[in-house]
């Protein structure tokens, strides 16, 4: 990955730190591959600081770990971890998009229609990378229109590993078909203002989700 120069307006933790999350989102750094603050810092051409300050905001959003002996590792999911995080989410969501059902405006049932567009357009092109982005945008934008900050609040932390998970998951046999009919179903829920069916679609689209990932992480271990 060519190195981008850093800019002024933003702070250069706030930078590193999405470079990191890029590097990781992309694969040029693997689960499991050891990070190092002097080694970033001569990278950037920039203090340790500003490196530490990007790690640690790394750490707590769990993309990157740090071992008791201070070394610091990207992110390697695992199971129990993925189970935990999906149970997380098919709670929220399921509460959010119920939630939507009841309260969104004509308005906003047009733009959630906008972006399954946009999605098919991807699958058209065969955009993983797109797929997934609309993928994000559509269940960002049933949170949003929940209108439950405490909820919204309770899914952001959740968020650079559930985009973490998405990259992982786009990988199978026709996943982006798969994931569009999924939000197909969500959206005519919406659109029908019927919560507890939205709910449940939301649920078996998110269990389908799940097990795809599974499927796919212990085929890994297996390789190994």
């Amino acid at each position: 990955m060519t190195q981008k120069p850093l800019e002024k307006a933003l702070p250069f933790y706030l930078q590193i730190q999405h470079e990191i999350k890029e590097r990781i989102w992309q694969g040029e750094y693997k689960p499991g591959d050891r990070l190092f603050e002097a080694q970033l810092a001569k990278q950037f051409s920039i203090s340790r600081s500003p490196v530490r300050e990007a790690i640690r905001t790394l750490i707590n959003e769990g993309l990157l770990s740090m071992n008791e002996k201070s070394q610091i590792t990207v992110y390697k999911p695992t199971l129990k971890d993925v189970k935990d995080i999906y149970g997380c989410r098919i709670a929220l969501e399921s509460a959010a998009v119920a939630l939507a059902a009841e309260r969104a405006t004509v308005a906003e049932i047009a733009e959630l229609g906008s972006i399954i567009a946009g999605t098919e357009a991807a699958i058209e092109k065969n955009g993983k990378e797109e797929i997934v982005k609309w993928n994000t945008k559509f269940h960002e934008k049933i949170i949003l229109i929940s209108d439950n900050k405490r909820l919204k609040k309770l899914v952001d932390e959740l968020q650079s590993l559930i985009y973490y998970y998405r990259l992982l998951n786009i990988e199978g046999e026709e996943r982006g078909a798969i994931i569009l009919k999924g939000h197909k179903e969500i959206f005519k829920a919406i659109s029908e203002r019927n919560p507890e069916k939205a709910a449940q679609c939301l649920m078996e689209h998110t269990k389908e989700d799940l097990k795809n990932l599974i499927h796919l992480i212990e085929g890994k271990e297996e390789i190994k």
